[in-house]
């Protein structure tokens, strides 16, 4: 009789979500139950609109967000982490209100995810300049042994454009 053993696998289930808003009394908890009923370990929050940073211990699952120091109302990103997962976290850094890192321990390599919330295509150019830039060193700190995920909402926009002028000009015949 030739039996082999059996590795047990741990899949992660990862999601992102722009919730638009979690100011409202028991939307977190709304949230949550559909990110649990779907069976998702981790879920990146875009636009919390929470003030200030920090970490929520339920029995079933962690809210970890940042957003605004001095305003609620406004952007704010997180993580909903499942209660199997939640051990596993090595460390997480509220960046600013557009970004938020975790750390996770995982079998082989460590995972690093990044929770994004772009600015929009309606913001100055300085804003979106500082927030790619904060992006690119975040990510360049990432040791090179582990893998990197960037979740969020990066606030493109799909369709066909009108081609200006001068860029019809540009390009050859």
């Amino acid at each position: 009789m030739n039996t082999r053993r059996r590795q047990r696998t741990t899949d992660l289930t990862l999601g992102t979500w722009k919730v638009e808003t979690m100011l409202q009394p028991g939307k977190m908890m709304e949230i949550a139950n559909e990110v649990l009923k779907l069976g998702i370990d981790i879920v990146a929050l875009q636009e919390i609109r929470w003030q200030g940073h920090g970490e929520i211990n339920k029995k079933n699952f962690t809210v970890i967000y940042s957003g605004p120091e001095n305003q609620t109302g406004q952007y704010g990103t997180g993580f909903i982490i499942s209660r199997k997962i939640k051990e596993s976290i090595l460390e997480w850094e509220p960046v600013n209100d557009r970004l938020r890192r975790i750390r996770i321990r995982g079998q082989f390599r460590n995972l690093t995810i990044i929770s994004a919330f772009a600015p929009t295509g309606e913001k100055g150019e300085e804003e979106k300049v500082e927030f790619y830039s904060k992006l690119d060193r975040i990510c360049s700190r990432v040791p090179k042994y582990e893998t990197l995920i960037v979740m969020g909402d990066f606030n493109v926009k799909v369709g066909r454009e009108e081609c200006r002028q001068s860029i019809r000009q540009a390009l050859p015949p």
